[in-house]
């Protein structure tokens, strides 16, 4: 399909769709809360990842419905009902991983199963921490890859400490979830810092979360419904379109109550050191979390070298940053973001295979690549027809459209996109019309 040219300005505000990674937290946990009580959740991620959470949480025996303004959920406890099908965690990493603890812990055996691309993920981060602790696990390549049986244990070990080999904020919910069924302790602790939802989250849900002298953290406590929660928008959705605000002409875009959580502000961080005009200022705190605005201004870009302990903090938003580094001056680099290969798809060869198709010289490694920009006034002039590919992957999918854009040639992607991009951001196009200004 080709991608829809729009006015190369986007001026606006624009309030996003709540955050995906706090939506899979909060509605799991009020599902597993204690007690016949309900919540509130305000704001809840319309992406097909968040549903596929709900989904499996409802064959479980979580009442959960739409409700005025919010999504109710009836708390069922940490003890649910036996599913009467296979579960489908669809294209959601973080459904599957999460759910592998939840499933070990039951007193029922069960399935979980996701799409093709789910299932070329590595799932033995999780599998292997979660047998030390007695979970009885079998699956494709001794449990790395879906579909993942498991026989329901209804009791963990515990007294274990796990030190992960790399930061994943899915492996370690898994494994302080996993504290809700041990008598015992069970310690996890990241080589560097990923996203901290979930020990910002817990307390809300009256979980108190401790970290011990050597710095490995635990849980302690069964989550008791708060009652309300509402869920601040997506940073990472709306890394997009502050994306057009730098890129456009004359344009400035502002994206408000959203998400501004030290460990996802890696994006802004890159874009301010690149020379980006990029503004934030939290506002409030909610939910345990940082909440405010971001306002982005049409800017001339430096390229730099990212890698280290800013990649966790962006990993999600090396596509965009990529496809925005098109537009800048200078070596453009990313190192240390071999994460990206088990993404929804290889992301670092999806991103250089489309680089490449745009004429752009790409150096690949194993854990990133690098190319010389174009600057911002030759990238726009590309005046071609370009063939490029999402490889299914919503946010190469949203890089190609932010970058078709932009500039004077035309773009044709293999897929369709729309569909693509649901599994995140369904409220994309219809956000990016919003700002596009007629001149």
């Amino acid at each position: 399909m080709e991608v829809p040219k729009l006015s190369k300005t986007f001026r606006g505000k624009v309030k996003v769709r709540g955050d995906k990674s706090i939506s899979h937290r909060v509605i799991v946990l009020s599902g597993l809360s204690e007690g016949n009580t309900k919540i509130k959740i305000y704001n809840l991620s319309s992406a097909d990842d968040v549903k596929r959470t709900a989904n499996i949480l409802s064959e479980l025996g979580v009442e959960i419905k739409e409700a005025k303004g919010c999504v109710e959920v009836r708390c069922k406890g940490l003890y649910l009902n036996s599913p009467q099908s296979v579960l489908y965690a669809g294209n959601s990493g973080t459904t599957a991983r999460i759910f592998s603890a939840i499933l070990s812990a039951q007193k029922f055996p069960s399935v979980l199963d996701g799409d093709e691309s789910l299932r070329k993920r590595p799932m033995g981060r999780v599998v292997k921490p979660l047998r030390e602790l007695g979970a009885k696990i079998w699956g494709k390549n001794n449990g790395d890859h879906l579909p993942l049986i498991f026989d329901g244990i209804g009791k963990f070990g515990g007294g274990k400490n796990f030190l992960l080999s790399v930061p994943s904020a899915q492996v370690k919910t898994a494994l302080l979830f996993a504290n809700f069924w041990s008598d015992e302790p069970i310690k996890v602790k990241e080589p560097s810092p990923s996203r901290d939802h979930t020990e910002r989250i817990l307390p809300i849900f009256s979980v108190n979360v401790k970290k011990d002298e050597d710095g490995f953290i635990f849980c302690e406590g069964k989550p008791i419904s708060p009652g309300v929660f509402n869920v601040p928008g997506d940073i990472s959705s709306a890394s997009f379109l502050l994306a057009l605000g730098v890129l456009g002409e004359n344009s400035e875009v502002e994206v408000y109550d959203v998400l501004l959580n030290p460990t996802r502000t890696g994006f802004i961080q890159a874009l301010k050191s690149m020379g980006g005009d990029v503004e934030f200022c939290v506002e409030r705190e909610e939910g345990g979390e940082q909440v405010g605005k971001v306002v982005a201004k049409s800017s001339f870009l430096k390229a730099k070298e990212f890698k280290g302990e800013i990649i966790p903090l962006m990993i999600d938003e090396v596509p965009i940053l990529s496809f925005v580094a098109v537009f800048s001056d200078g070596v453009f680099c990313v190192r240390d973001a071999k994460e990206l290969r088990v993404k929804e798809t290889d992301r670092i060869h999806a991103i250089c295979h489309n680089l490449r198709a745009l004429g752009i010289d790409v150096e690949e490694y194993e854990d990133g690549f690098s190319f010389e920009g174009l600057g911002r006034d030759a990238a726009k002039k590309l005046k071609n027809e370009y063939y490029l590919k999402s490889f299914g992957d919503h946010r190469i999918a949203m890089s190609i459209f932010v970058l078709g854009c932009i500039i004077d040639g035309k773009i044709f992607v293999d897929d369709d996109i729309k569909s693509v991009v649901s599994v995140s951001y369904p409220e994309f196009f219809s956000d990016v019309k919003s700002l596009s200004v007629k001149v």
